[in-house]
């Protein structure tokens, strides 16, 4: 029930208010002259610039469906977060896509509304009352979807019931050489995801660019362009992963979210190598929240576990890794 409510805030609900104003305005385009009033034509002021009807539609449009996409990227990364602080980053993002998307449309649709069976951009004439509604709508509009989102998130899903009890781990005392069974740390990495570094700046800087192309078109409400921009500061906490290996599991720390598998629940560890495109493949088919798909392709640390599966983890330095586990898992059996 909770992924269907996902489907519908996140996939219907912008698709049908994209594909909706698209039909519509083809439905209009006999009936709307080559241009629209850029500058000037409200009230008694004459039309001093135009911008042709297609660049208008494209650029709202473009920059709809823009957002809808950031909307989905950010949507996808927080599967990796715990519980709470992933369902309202969901809900965030459901939200401004829905806000986003409904306010680019009604622009459009209110701005070719007033422009039907004109012939020129000349004879298009806009009242105060006409041009405030343009200012005000499309604020209401997006509140409007927005409430409908929160609606759709639903609150924050409830804690699994009877949570399996954590392994014992042995205790830490300092000054114990690395052959002594109870060392706490015995080999840990930290490393940047250089494709989400080059992701957030790109978010970045396409919001920037964005906001440039709109706000000279449609004015206060090309600030919405600024989406991209706003989002790409959740992906910060994503750019560095650190693995540590010690006598208590394998634990992996991404961002906020964070696993750890206990020696109990490893049968061996070995080296394997994951190509790009299988790495894409179960990336689109499975999604950001399968436990089993590591953060880049290459060579990897695979974990066979005693419930039968594997677990392929991101790892740079991957024999010492293995040979780590491989030792902390035969000394914690013959204790």
């Amino acid at each position: 029930m909770r992924a269907a409510r996902w489907i519908v805030g996140m996939g219907l609900v912008p698709g049908l208010l994209l594909g909706g104003a698209v039909a519509q305005t083809l439905a209009w385009r006999d009936r709307l002259p080559d241009h629209l009033p850029n500058q000037g034509g409200v009230g008694d002021r004459p039309v001093v610039t135009t911008i042709p009807v297609d660049t208008l539609t494209a650029v709202l449009i473009g920059a709809a469906v823009v957002g809808w996409a950031v909307g989905i990227v950010a949507f996808l990364a927080a599967g990796r977060l715990p519980r709470v602080p992933r369902h309202w980053l969901r809900a965030g993002v459901q939200v401004a896509v829905a806000a986003v998307v409904s306010a680019a449309v009604t622009i459009l649709l209110m701005v070719l509304g007033a422009a039907l069976d004109a012939a020129t951009a000349s004879d298009v004439h806009l009242s105060w009352a006409y041009f405030a509604a343009t200012m005000a709508v499309p604020a209401v509009a997006a509140v409007v979807s927005g409430l409908v989102a929160v609606l759709l998130a639903g609150r924050v899903p409830a804690r699994p019931a009877n949570p399996a009890p954590a392994a014992a781990v042995n205790a830490t005392r300092p000054g114990q050489s690395a052959t002594m069974a109870d060392e706490r740390l015995l080999w840990w990495e930290s490393r940047s995801l250089r494709p989400v570094v080059w992701a957030t700046v790109g978010l970045a800087l396409s919001g920037v660019l964005l906001a440039a192309v709109l706000v000279p078109f449609v004015g206060m409400p090309g600030w919405a362009g600024l989406a991209p921009t706003v989002t790409a500061p959740v992906l910060l906490p994503f750019t560095r992963y650190r693995l540590a290996i010690d006598a208590r599991g394998v634990r992996l720390t991404f961002g906020l979210y964070r696993w750890r598998l206990p020696l109990t629940a490893i049968i061996a560890a070995e080296e394997a190598r994951l190509d790009a495109a299988t790495w894409l493949t179960r990336g689109m088919l499975r999604g950001a929240t399968d436990p089993t798909l590591p953060l880049l392709p290459g060579r990897v640390l695979a974990l066979r576990l005693t419930d039968g599966t594997r677990r392929l983890v991101s790892c740079r330095d991957v024999p010492t890794a293995v040979s780590t586990v491989n030792t902390l898992r035969s000394r914690a059996v013959a204790g």
